[in-house]
């Protein structure tokens, strides 16, 4: 059904609220540090890919690492544009080799949480291999209009009160650094996210296509990210796969009018944005378990899967999350 502007304008209010509540951050967590941004700069796997001759190493291949392996704050500077000085942990694999381009992984926490807290809730790095460097990075807390003082990601030029090109820049002056200081696969770049982190991830794999190979977001909001009118939306750069995860049970985004409704609006955004056979055209996964539907659709431009997964895991990543995705991005 085709809502008005101020019917859409008020939905989209009700929907951003929610998300931005202090009970947002994943179970288990804490809230804001106070000190876990203020930090300055300071296993071998048989099954590792072999064509690291033949992958597009980055400008800071050959160059000995700065920091230690395992995790350490970053701080570098963002530029105006991306909100200054910005920080963000970096996981560098035990036996970096500045000589061999390696995989970058993203990982955007969700709200009032840093990007220190969100590595473990993520565990992407269980099982990492020698190839692989992770990067969380830190959001800012802003005076967002009607919300309050958050910690949260600006979601580009659509999202109000959360529009803003800021941690686009940020991502962006990232991944500049990660390629400017480290032997980086700029064909192996991945991003994901939970919740609000989950809508960057979504947002980086659109407005930054051209930068990134694959994205999974997870427990995202609706795509209104993407919409600068009622049923207009973008155009992305770049066509990275996408895989979409939500839950059937989501619990914070109580005001669907069915199980699983934002996850399915966004997939029927990227569904048409990389001309899919149609949202009916896809094949089953068969990950999880029996309530769960996870699928990949037909005739895209790149992989777009989707997993609506099961009740139990409510608005949470389900316990299959961290392994499958990873495995995904090593697919590429």
């Amino acid at each position: 059904m085709r809502h008005s502007p101020a019917m859409h304008r008020s939905r989209i209010l009700l929907v951003l609220v929610g998300l931005l509540l202090p009970g947002c951050p994943p179970a288990g967590g804490g809230g804001h540090d106070d000190d876990a941004t203020d930090d300055d700069d300071v296993a071998d796997d048989d099954d590792a890919t072999d064509d690291d001759d033949a992958a597009d190493g980055s400008a800071g291949c050959g160059t000995p690492a700065a920091h230690a392996s395992g995790g350490v704050q970053v701080t570098i500077d963002a530029g105006p544009d991306g909100a200054g000085s910005r920080g963000f942990f970096l996981s560098l694999p035990p036996n970096y080799d500045p000589d061999r381009p390696h995989a970058v992984v993203v990982g955007y926490p969700g709200t009032n949480w840093v990007g220190s807290q969100i590595q473990p809730y993520l565990d992407l790095e269980d099982g990492a291999r020698d190839d692989e460097i992770f990067v969380y990075p830190d959001p800012l807390w802003w005076d967002f209009d009607g919300w309050g003082n958050l910690g949260g990601w600006r979601l580009g030029p659509h999202a109000h009160p959360a529009d803003g090109e800021q941690d686009l820049v940020l991502t962006g002056a990232i991944l500049d650094w990660l390629e400017g200081n480290y032997c980086v696969d700029t064909g192996r770049v991945f991003a994901t996210g939970h919740s609000w982190g989950g809508d960057m991830a979504a947002v980086a794999g659109c407005f930054l296509g051209q930068r990134f190979t694959a994205v999974a977001p997870v427990a995202a909001n609706r795509p209104y990210w993407f919409e600068p009118d009622v049923g207009v939306f973008d155009e992305c750069t770049g066509s990275p796969a996408v895989w979409t995860w939500f839950g059937q049970n989501d619990d914070h985004f109580t005001w669907q009018n069915h199980p699983g409704e934002f996850g399915d609006e966004q997939v029927a955004f990227w569904v048409t944005n990389r001309g899919c056979d149609g949202v009916e055209s896809w094949t089953p996964l068969g990950l999880g378990d029996a309530d769960d539907e996870c699928r990949e659709y037909t005739g895209c431009s790149a992989p777009l899967r989707y997993c609506l997964y099961g009740p139990d895991s409510g608005h949470q990543i389900p316990p299959y999350f961290s392994a499958t995705t990873i495995d995904w991005f090593r697919e590429f």
